[in-house]
């Protein structure tokens, strides 16, 4: 058995970076708009693709490979670039979707910025599949007692994983009975070399995961 670190992937907050946090907004009555993000969910993915055009750029939002939305925030997925979407096709990315996105601006030089480098916006959901519950451990959290289980519909919600055997390890997931995203040291590497911003990384520690050796 070996262990296998990630790191979760955060969108950055500092003004210095993004200017303002969260960097983009909704359009104005996109709630009334037929298939809008509500459509979205961490589970599934949808039968047809979210309508998300004309979104918000906030004036005094900074342009970043990965934008930040209050809406649209990393529990369902990110806005990014072309730069960090091309970048991540070379890596192993488990249950995801890009959808083709619009924003706009109000300052005419970021306008034609965000025209000339198009963003998308990438949609994970939890990839569950991937682990071997017979291998994992999990914490009863009424008993404190470890205990193991054979399948995921045997995890009740206060069974804390502990250790998480995985199957197969892909460089971007969502963790499992979490929000996080997750990435390898590989990836997190790539991600730094290429001076992707608009993202930080710390290592993931509300459980361990393991590999056979």
């Amino acid at each position: 058995m070996k262990k296998v670190i990630y790191y979760e992937m955060d969108l950055s907050t500092e003004s210095e970076i993004v200017g303002t946090y969260p960097q983009v907004d909704v359009p104005q009555k996109y709630f009334k708009v037929p298939n809008n993000f509500e459509t979205l969910s961490v589970r599934s993915f949808p039968e047809t693709n979210p309508n998300l055009e004309n979104f918000v750029f906030k004036r005094a939002a900074k342009l970043t490979e990965v934008l930040s939305s209050h809406m649209l925030h990393s529990s369902i997925g990110v806005f990014v670039d072309k730069k960090f979407k091309d970048l991540i096709e070379n890596f192993y990315v488990k249950n995801f979707q890009f959808y083709n996105c619009s924003l706009i601006a109000a300052d005419k030089n970021l306008a034609q910025q965000l025209v000339e480098n198009h963003y998308f916006f990438l949609h994970l959901i939890y990839a569950n599949e991937i682990l071997d519950f017979s291998q994992s451990v999990f914490e009863d959290l009424k008993t404190d007692e470890i205990v193991k289980i054979d399948n995921e519909e045997q995890r009740a919600p206060f069974l804390r994983p502990v250790k998480l055997f995985l199957k197969e390890t892909p460089d971007l997931f969502r963790s499992p009975f979490n929000i996080a995203l997750l990435v390898s040291e590989s990836l997190k590497k790539a991600l730094e070399e290429a001076n992707i911003s608009g993202i930080l990384f710390k290592e993931y520690k509300n459980n361990e995961f393991y590999i056979e050796a």
